[in-house]
């Protein structure tokens, strides 16, 4: 056996003794009739609906944004406002989960909040931002994309930084205009960084615990759990572990078969 070969060797004790292990674990403590009880579940098809909705709203508005940020950041970073915007959009990301939901949820509060005082000031009705659902659901989705976007920004940021200068020289001999520089220049060479982004957000965003628990609570009446909130709140709450784990495991497939499509593009790409 080659020394290469021998040096790999902890690394797969590890992974199979940290992820391997566990799942295998966790399967073994459920059945089929856990998993297809699931599906008789109101509440379970529910959260399950909003996290299909949270995940197809918030990924793609925080990867357009954050394409749309970093190409400021990277056009125009000789501009002093720009400069400024680069030392401040971080700071979302920087700040803890915690203490930033916390201070989202009482500026939406429906008497005492700042976002309906400032509206009672200017003439307009307050809004029930966390009194009802389509309120309750927006606003979950608006401070998860507050939060994360900065990350995404600093990747494809990064990812421009690469990118040679001559290219965009050469399109603007050419005639090209700041879109198609994007379309035939820019996003064809961080397009492998796309995906990566897209891969990684895409997962997070389906394990989000932190904006859905700490902004509602899964409420109003339990109507804004997600798959995540709603596995943590059967095994801790009511003591279900089995219930809790059985939860986890039915979106597998969706996790797995979205991991594989991206990794394909990805190798297409390459």
């Amino acid at each position: 056996m080659k020394f290469e070969e021998i040096s790999f060797l902890p690394f797969i004790f590890f992974f199979c003794s940290l992820m391997i292990y566990p799942i295998i674990l966790s399967a073994s403590m459920i059945s089929l009739h856990d998993l297809l009880s699931l599906f008789r579940s109101d509440l379970y098809i529910q959260s399950l609906k909003n996290l299909l909705l949270f995940t197809g709203i918030a990924v793609p508005v925080k990867l357009v944004l954050a394409l749309f940020i970093s190409g400021i950041l990277s056009g125009f970073r000789k501009n002093k406002l720009v400069k400024i915007l680069g030392i401040m959009y971080p700071l979302p990301w920087a700040i803890p989960a915690m203490s930033a939901a916390l201070s989202f949820r009482w500026s939406l509060d429906y008497d005492f909040g700042i976002i309906n005082k400032m509206l009672s000031d200017l003439g307009l009705p307050k809004v029930p931002w966390l009194l009802t659902y389509p309120t309750a659901m927006l606003s979950i989705i608006i401070f998860h994309v507050w939060k994360w976007t900065p990350l995404w920004t600093l990747m494809l940021f990064a990812a421009r930084q690469v990118i040679p200068e001559e290219l965009y020289e050469a399109a603007r001999i050419d005639g090209a205009s700041s879109l198609q520089m994007f379309r035939n220049v820019t996003f064809p060479l961080i397009k492998g960084t796309f995906l990566i982004c897209l891969l990684l957000s895409s997962i997070w965003s389906m394990g989000e615990f932190e904006a859905i628990w700490l902004v509602t609570l899964g409420g109003p009446n339990q109507t804004t759990h997600t798959i995540t909130t709603l596995g943590i709140r059967e095994v801790f709450f009511y003591g279900n572990l089995d219930k809790g784990i059985a939860i986890y495991f039915s979106i597998f497939p969706l996790i797995a078969a979205l991991v594989v499509m991206i990794l394909f593009l990805l190798r297409r790409e390459s």
